[in-house]
């Protein structure tokens, strides 16, 4: 996907800017939203990553964090 031109840029620009000034409350519960779904990805991969440092097994870690075995491998093979 290639940049956005300058005009392109300025009418993005105003237009965040008006529903920003239109929608605090909404803008306001689209990122509590936002960085709440951030915060529990990362705590799920940072305590995966402990226990397994720790010698818990794939599936012990899927058991205790109650998610699945693919999502833990995930977790822990991603780099």
């Amino acid at each position: 996907m290639g940049t956005l031109s300058e005009q392109a840029r300025q009418i993005r620009n105003a237009y965040q800017r008006e529903y920003r000034r239109r929608n605090p409350e909404k803008l306001k519960r689209y990122m509590i939203e936002y960085w709440e779904r951030k915060a529990a990805l990362y705590t799920t991969e940072e305590r995966a990553k402990d226990l397994s440092s720790q010698g818990y097994t794939q599936r012990e870690i899927s058991t205790l964090l109650k998610i699945s075995l693919g999502a833990v491998n995930k977790l822990l093979n991603k780099e």
